[in-house]
Order: C-alpha cells, then structure tokens, then sequence
C-alpha cells in the first residue's frame, strides 16, 4: 500500500492523542505533593578546601 499525505497526518495525529493520553494518566495517578527531600540523598560531591588547590 502506498504511503499517502492523509495517512501519515492521521498516523501523526494517533500519535499525538495516545502521548496526550499517557500523560493524563500519569498525571492523575501523580501525587498531589511531592514527596519530601531525605537527608540520606546526595546529588552532588562537596570538594573541601585541600581539594581546589590541585
């Protein structure tokens, strides 16, 4: 079968509602707060003053 303009724009638009779709659910089973920062998380490496000298 040939690959028609009208049949990737409609392919397109599938697309487009299934991502809209998946991010509607996502969204209503997301938790209204996000959840609270643990001290035990650590995003990020601190460097003391001995260390910035090299």
């Amino acid at each position: 079968m040939p690959d028609t303009k009208s049949g990737r724009e409609r392919k397109g638009r599938d697309k487009r509602r299934q991502l809209e779709s998946r991010l509607n659910e996502r969204e209503l089973s997301a938790a209204d707060e996000p959840p609270e920062p643990t001290l035990d998380e650590v995003d990020s490496e601190y460097l003391d003053g001995d260390e910035l000298g090299r």
